[in-house]
């Protein structure tokens, strides 16, 4: 009778194991990992939710994490340049190098990439990425794309998890729908006035909400602005009034404070992607921060931070 007992809990556990284990470059992709694959995955994240991930370091814990892996999400467009690939080498698993059926960039997935650079790119220009702006995941609507090209792609892996798939691409995107209504309501305040962006890491936000986006402080993205753009953002400012400047959470806020106090304007730092607070445990949940403090932001001047 014991062994009768022991053989159904273990298939009982057995049952309920993941046939995927995935990894996720970003936390915003972990997010709708799990979202669309269900019980059938296993997620693990490399990017700390309260890291710039343009500078994940490339350490052997997270090559090991990714030696395990049956597939791999990532941002692409070259977000993850900077450490993916040494990752991967370092990985020594097949299943994920490029080309392979478990190597799965979401950016595929894009009807249309925000701010392609036209001619030539070079480092004097900062960090331009050649194949267009690659912060998509703070676009609801891109996120949906991103959502049913992942159950295509794990369907691929795992074709007896197709209805499931599907079924989880599905519940995201009407999870995203139901939500749109309140996120673009609460973002209609900071949609009437000019939004200066600390960096281009709001650039698909901005589209989604129809900010009105009139200068990055980041003129050169990642490399820090020179007085004279300072003051021009300054001057600008003043004449515009009413000025919203957006900042993640990893900026050098002291630039922004100093900019936004000279030109008497209001900063609102924003989360940059989930996990950036440990009450920020899903993209849902960064999506409603996003939106309520855009809601929150004063209508003239003040400090959100």
């Amino acid at each position: 009778m014991k062994k009768l007992i022991l053989a159904v809990l273990l298939l009982v556990v057995g049952s309920a194991r993941a046939e995927m284990h995935v990894v996720a470059t970003l936390p915003d992709l972990g997010t709708v990992a799990e979202v669309v694959g269900g019980d059938r995955v296993e997620v693990t994240v490399l990017c700390p939710g309260d890291m710039d991930p343009h500078f994940l370091p490339a350490k052997p814990s997270l090559a090991r994490k990714l030696g395990k892996a049956d597939a791999l999400i990532y941002n692409g467009l070259e977000l993850e340049v900077g450490w993916l690939p040494l990752l991967i080498g370092k990985a020594r698993n097949p299943d994920v190098r490029p080309g392979q059926p478990g190597e799965i960039d979401c950016s595929a997935a894009l009807s249309e990439v925000l701010e392609v650079p036209e001619g030539e790119v070079d480092r004097s220009m900062g960090d331009i990425h050649p194949q267009g702006n690659p912060h998509y995941t703070l676009d609801p609507r891109r996120m949906v794309e991103v959502a049913a090209y992942l159950a295509e792609r794990f369907t691929r892996l795992d074709p007896e998890g197709e209805a499931a798939y599907r079924a989880g691409a599905e519940d995201f995107r009407a999870r995203v729908e139901t939500r749109l209504p309140a996120w673009e309501s609460a973002a209609e305040g900071a949609a009437a006035r000019p939004v200066i962006l600390y960096h281009r890491n709001w650039t698909y936000l901005a589209d989604w909400l129809d900010l009105t986006v009139v200068g990055e402080i980041e003129n050169r993205p990642g490399i820090a602005p020179s007085p004279r753009h300072v003051q021009s953002l300054i001057d600008q400012g003043r004449h515009l009034r009413n000025v919203l400047i957006l900042s993640a959470h990893w900026d050098h806020h002291h630039i922004g404070e100093e900019i936004a106090e000279r030109m008497d304007a209001q900063m609102v730092v924003l989360p940059g992607q989930t996990g950036a607070r440990d009450t920020e445990d899903d993209w849902f949940v960064l999506m409603d921060t996003i939106a309520d403090r855009l809601a929150a932001a004063a209508p003239s001047g003040g400090d959100d931070r």
